[in-house]
């Protein structure tokens, strides 16, 4: 979507009134949030967004004003009032004078749909924003009912949601090529042997690969070291194999109500597995079922990131590197795995124990990182934003004079290849756990 077509969206007069928005699920804290926003603009100097495409509608200030207007609108409020009989007939105008119904168009709404999803949910505006206003459960509370009533999500993005539903993973590919990764690292001897099963062992580990890592060939070193790091480390551990589904997150971000079936589904199959341990090297999979998952059902085991899991390993002295890494690096925080789950030191931590690296920090870090773009549904919407937004932190990760940006994240590395690519830049792009697999094999 360009701004040429929001332009000309925003410009059509179309006076046909707007669908039945369903508030009665937006939850009551997220109007409360709506109302504590004080319009400091604060979002305005560190929406990564709005940095690309600086459009007033964009900012997390304008689209709670917005939303307001499409709340006040709706006939419903008044509607569920009476219904449940909190107010006399004589008092009907004075509750349409003090929510000012008026009606909104459909193009309004619909404007307001394509604004709601131009944004990547990366949490940045929560962690400025003075009221503290949960900014990122609201967008998706508030895209869940733009989807319910037909206005989300864009029509770039419903590829991504059926193939979720159609074939357990957002990149159109079929179940069973979930494994074929391993079946051709294994032929080229890039791995020894192919993941083990963890319903025909008793390892106590999982190892949640998730979808990038394992379809997109481009990203798919990320595995081959994983595994091989889990092989070297001496860890009993399994994978599902052609059984692991996405998490879900897409469809979460997005709004998409499938989700909850997804993650439901998903929860009874790892309860059912004997495991202590999920352990993944996505931050979006980390996030969603850390986090999101015990929202829908109670899960019987821990969560831990790979860098988590290793940084504990670290502590417990069960792993210690020994081979230098000569190499000047910087360090790019996820946000699912920064800003959304508070992990911050412990890749520094496991950075910091490989001799010979050197981390220099970009401005813009831990808590303030800014985001690659890639996700909450900006590069299958708006690829051209994205491109931008990968750019800007490339640019920023250069002026550290660093050899390699790491980063902890299949999505991240896919979304920041981007901006490198763009930029014919000399940066290369690592995965922490090929520095853990470098410090931990001579000759790598």
């Amino acid at each position: 979507m360009t701004e040429t077509n929001t332009n000309e969206m925003a410009s059509e007069s179309s006076t046909l009134p707007a669908r039945t928005i369903p508030l009665d699920r937006l939850e009551m804290r997220r109007l409360v949030q709506l109302d504590a926003c004080t319009r400091c603009g604060e979002c305005l100097k560190w929406c990564p967004v709005y940095d690309q495409d600086s459009r007033e509608n964009i900012l997390p200030r304008q689209k709670i004003l917005d939303f307001l207007r499409i709340v006040r609108s709706q006939q419903s409020i008044l509607n569920t009032i009476i219904e449940n009989k909190l107010a006399p007939e004589l008092a009907k105008k004075w509750i349409r004078k003090i929510f000012r119904l008026q009606e909104i168009s459909e193009d309004e709404v619909r404007l307001f749909a394509l604004n709601l999803y131009e944004c990547s949910t990366c949490g940045q505006c929560q962690v400025v924003c003075p009221a503290n206003i949960d900014t990122v459960n609201l967008w998706e509370n508030i895209r869940e009912l733009m989807v319910s009533s037909g206005y989300g999500p864009l029509e770039p993005q419903k590829a991504l949601a059926k193939s979720v539903k159609s074939y357990d993973n957002p990149w159109q590919q079929p179940r069973q090529g979930r494994v074929k990764w391993a079946r051709r690292a294994k032929k080229e001897n890039l791995i020894s042997d192919l993941p083990p099963d963890v319903r025909k062992t008793s390892a106590k580990i999982l190892l949640f690969l998730g979808c990038t890592a394992v379809y997109d060939s481009n990203i798919r070193q990320i595995a081959i070291d994983t595994v091989n790091m889990l092989k070297i480390l001496g860890i009993d551990y399994g994978c599902l194999g052609e059984n692991e589904k996405c998490c879900g997150s897409v469809l979460l971000r997005m709004g998409d109500p499938e989700y909850e079936r997804i993650a439901s589904d998903n929860i009874k199959l790892l309860n059912s597995l004997s495991i202590e341990t999920l352990v993944t090297s996505c931050s979006g999979c980390f996030k969603t079922i850390k986090q999101d998952y015990p929202q829908v059902g109670k899960l019987k085991f821990e969560v831990l990131h790979t860098v988590e899991f290793l940084h504990r390993l670290i502590e417990q002295r069960k792993l210690k590197f020994d081979v230098p890494v000569e190499k000047v690096i910087t360090y790019h925080d996820p946000c699912h795995l920064g800003r959304a789950s508070g992990v911050f030191d412990e890749p520094r931590a496991v950075i910091r124990a490989i001799p010979g690296l050197e981390l220099v920090e970009m401005p813009r870090h831990g808590p303030y990182s800014r985001c690659c773009g890639a996700g909450g549904g900006v590069k299958a919407g708006f690829p051209d934003l994205q491109n931008r937004m990968a750019q800007a932190r490339i640019k920023e990760a250069e002026q550290t004079g660093a050899q390699e940006l790491v980063s902890a994240c299949p999505f991240c590395y896919a979304g920041l290849q981007v901006g490198i690519g763009a930029l014919n830049s000399p940066l290369v792009m690592r995965d922490m756990t090929h520095l853990v697999i470098s410090a931990l094999k001579k000759g790598e």
